[in-house]
């Protein structure tokens, strides 16, 4: 099992499983994204990561009257430079607003391309991630970049010796994951001393309204879940919705003690009663329906219930690691994926129970 600094450190680059493939990754990590038209003058900026560790986020350009507003940059400036590539094939208007959903670097560090390449232009984001990146925010990442080459290592290790994380031989679908890996991996990280961080200019607590012509954008913080900074964007008018990672598919991050599993739940029934048509998760693909919120939902409120019932008899940590049962949620969220079955025990099963138990023991 993961120690729990090298659990923080991966979260902010965890992957996303969008499919299985045992074709390596040939697009280079910087550009490995796609631009899909989610309504007029909104566009998603989708990753195309293999399966593994490590992931960047997604991004949306909301394209306004005279401005646009971009929707969380990335792991470093380079991958950002790209994305801004992109925008600039679609529109000259200038950045006025980037909006960082939460905290983790890989939705921030890219946040100085647009400051140096837009004067004036205004970094949006809760009150909790101002908090934080200066402060429990400085001394995780310092962590990062002391642990991550030593990860970094472990998993070319794996490589050389054909070997999973987990000792068996690797397969086709692990093989090209621990490459992609090691491709992102070496990327940000020859940035990562350089970047810098570039904090809030406009905070909120519960929702803050923007206007541009007939175009609403609703900032909205729906509650706790993934961090205690988690905000949404609604377009209310185009019914799309931009979650962070209060939604990331295939299973959720969850970290420990930056995670709130008790009020996850509601946080995403909040979300659900937006009735978006479309919805863009932090890391995975571009959602068009609300199955997968709600399987979220039945996990975390099965996990609470489950932690709560198991403290409430006494058990302590690890008896409660063995007694809650989470296998129902591993076999839909996983199947039959060691990919995804690895990210499940990683980010879901060790991370969530222990921070469900901390939740339960202050009650």
């Amino acid at each position: 099992m993961l120690k729990e600094s090298l659990l923080a450190l991966v979260l902010v680059l965890v992957v996303i499983v969008q499919g299985v493939s045992s074709v390596l990754e040939t697009q280079p990590p910087a550009s490995n994204f796609e631009v899909q038209k989610l309504a007029e003058g909104v566009y998603a900026v989708v990753r195309k990561d293999l399966p593994g560790f490590m992931v960047d986020a997604n991004n949306v350009f909301i394209i306004n009257d005279d401005h646009v507003v971009v929707v969380d940059s990335n792991g470093s400036p380079s991958i950002t430079k790209e994305v801004l590539g992109a925008l600039r094939k679609i529109t000259n208007k200038p950045v006025k607003y980037v909006i960082n959903t939460h905290w983790h670097d890989d939705h921030i560090r890219g946040n100085q391309v647009y400051r140096d390449n837009f004067p004036g232009v205004e970094f949006i984001a809760h009150t909790a991630t101002r908090e934080y990146l200066p402060n429990q925010g400085a001394i995780n990442r310092k962590q990062f970049l002391e642990q991550a080459p030593q990860f970094l290592e472990a998993i070319k290790d794996s490589l050389a010796k054909n070997k999973s994380l987990t000792g068996s031989d690797l397969t086709a679908e692990e093989r090209a994951s621990y490459t992609s890996d090691v491709s992102l991996a070496g990327f940000v990280l020859s940035e990562g001393a350089s970047a810098q961080t570039v904090l809030p200019t406009i905070t909120l607590e519960s929702t803050l309204r923007l206007h541009s012509g007939n175009r609403v954008n609703d900032i909205i913080h729906l509650g706790r879940g993934h961090t205690a900074g988690d905000i949404v964007v609604h377009l209310p008018n185009e019914r799309i919705v931009v979650t962070g990672d209060l939604v990331v598919w295939p299973v959720p991050l969850v970290g420990d003690p930056q995670s709130h599993i008790r009020e996850w739940p509601a946080t995403l029934t909040k979300l659900l009663a937006l009735n978006a048509a479309t919805i863009v998760p932090g890391h995975g693909p571009v959602m068009r329906d609300d199955s997968y919120i709600k399987t979220l939902v039945d996990l975390f409120t099965s996990i609470t219930a489950q932690t709560d019932a198991a403290v409430a008899r006494g058990e302590t940590l690890e008896q409660v690691r063995k007694s809650v049962r989470l296998d129902e949620f591993r076999n839909k969220l996983a199947g039959d994926s060691p990919v995804k079955k690895l990210l499940f025990g990683a980010y879901v099963a060790s991370p969530a129970v222990a921070a469900a138990f901390r939740e339960a023991s202050k009650k």
